[in-house]
């Protein structure tokens, strides 16, 4: 005999609604002793030689540069080795720009004035075939390389938004459905 004939249907929805909550409020707990809501993600420096290669240089210039005490001052570990925050890349993407040679100009790669906005869109009908972790690489590759990005995540489960270090279950924020 199962469990709905021994109960009432009133009791056995109260029994799941109970449970339900509970089970909800452990995940919720141990949510918060895991990622607390005031945590952030923070990014790892790069390396001289990831540097020059999101930037286009060589690691000769990029190391001049710093010798010439221009650009951002990257940090230096005991053993000698330097390396930049993001912010510093993209300062330094800026400097080049600037002062660089005025036939490259490629160091910041925004649209010109009447240039069309690029629209890319990660696309599959089939589920669990990697469209997610595909959108966050490309945006993540996209932004280091100097472009302005937006990652819009239209996901009911907010996968992309998690990935880039957002608790959609904790944040208060409205999400796209709110709007429509």
């Amino acid at each position: 005999m199962n469990i709905a004939m021994r109960l009432p249907s009133f009791e056995f929805d109260e029994k799941i609604l109970e449970q339900g909550a509970e089970i909800s409020r452990r995940l919720n707990q141990l949510r918060m002793e895991k990622f607390p809501p005031d945590a952030a993600k923070t990014l790892r420096s790069f390396s001289m030689a990831e540097v020059a290669h999101y930037l286009g240089v060589s690691q000769n210039n990029l190391k001049r540069l710093h010798l010439e005490g221009k650009g951002p001052l990257p940090e230096q570990i005991p053993s000698g080795r330097r390396s930049y925050t993001a912010q510093q890349m993209l300062e330094l993407r800026h400097f080049l720009d600037q002062h660089g040679r005025t036939e490259v100009k490629k160091y910041v790669p925004h649209r010109k004035s009447g240039d069309k906005l690029q629209v890319v869109a990660v696309v599959n009908f089939k589920g669990g075939s990697g469209k997610t972790t595909t959108a966050a690489h490309l945006a993540q590759h996209l932004a280091l390389t100097g472009h302005r990005v937006l990652a819009i995540d239209l996901d009911p489960q907010a996968s992309l938004s998690a990935l880039h270090g957002f608790q959609p279950e904790l944040d208060n924020n409205l999400s796209l459905y709110e709007a429509i």
